[in-house]
């Protein structure tokens, strides 16, 4: 499911000893991403002007900001394709993980900073367990989406009652198998019950904060406007004033569209 480029990135990148000659090497496998980080490194949103090769880029972007760029190209390439639900809107998804993940990694600078990049992955593919029920069970991930849409209740909580699991859960897991760190697997198993999380509870609560955010924002991936809130558990954990959450919110939204410039996104 996930490109070998991208998985020998996502393991090198995580690796101490790995090189910048390594993960150059690994990126040139696949001339598409290759292309595609460079453009993103060239885009208004990273600021680049002159990044004409690989090791420019990773040299200009460092390791880190690479493997954001690697997984949100990554999350497009797996969208891609005719869709098999009816109900998921993928730009609204796609917005949605955008959202999460800008917040994410906003909310990261502010109070974990050396975690910021890996909280901005966490959240791009935080929702990832959806894509897995749009390819397999598109028919059951519909019936999900309609009784959301209808009701309000939030989209895990109706997983449960028809699936008796949720996208959570399976993205938890599909985090584990491309063996992301133990911050970013458990950012998205827990993300909607980030109390649930007793080993990384600090920076899955900025991931699921980021999300309630992102709601709130009006990125609400094909659910009902205002299925997510921000709780007071939630506030609490991100230790900041509600005027500052308040720009946090205004920031998002600015970022989030520039973002959809260096993707090429449709709005």
């Amino acid at each position: 499911m996930l490109p070998q480029a991208v998985s020998t990135t996502l393991r090198l990148v995580d690796d101490p000893n790995c090189s910048q000659r390594e993960l150059e090497r690994a990126l040139e496998t696949d001339t598409a991403i290759t292309a595609k980080i460079i453009r993103a490194a060239n885009s208004p949103y990273y600021g680049g002007s002159d990044v004409t090769s690989i090791g420019r880029a990773i040299g200009f972007l460092g390791m880190t900001a690479i493997r954001s760029i690697v997984v949100g190209i990554a999350m497009q390439q797996m969208m891609s394709g005719k869709s098999t639900s009816r109900n998921l809107d993928k730009v609204a998804y796609w917005q949605h993980s955008l959202a999460t993940a800008v917040g994410s990694r906003i909310l990261g600078k502010l109070r974990m900073p050396a975690k910021a990049e890996e909280l901005y992955c966490a959240g791009m593919i935080h929702d990832i367990g959806l894509i897995v029920f749009e390819r397999y069970i598109p028919s059951q991930l519909d019936e999900c989406l309609a009784q959301s849409k209808a009701t309000g209740v939030p989209l895990y909580l109706i997983e449960m009652e028809i699936l008796g699991y949720n996208h959570a859960t399976v993205g938890g897991l599909l985090a584990k198998k491309w063996q992301m760190s133990e911050t970013i697997q458990n950012a998205v198993k827990y993300h909607h019950e980030a109390s649930s999380d007793e080993k990384t509870y600090k920076t899955t609560a900025l991931v699921a904060g980021a999300n309630a955010l992102a709601h709130e924002c009006g990125f609400n991936n094909s659910q009902r406007e205002g299925a997510l809130e921000l709780d007071y558990e939630l506030a609490s954990a991100m230790d900041m004033p509600m005027e500052q959450i308040d720009v946090i919110r205004q920031v998002m939204q600015a970022e989030v569209a520039k973002a959809q410039e260096t993707y090429k996104i449709a709005a």
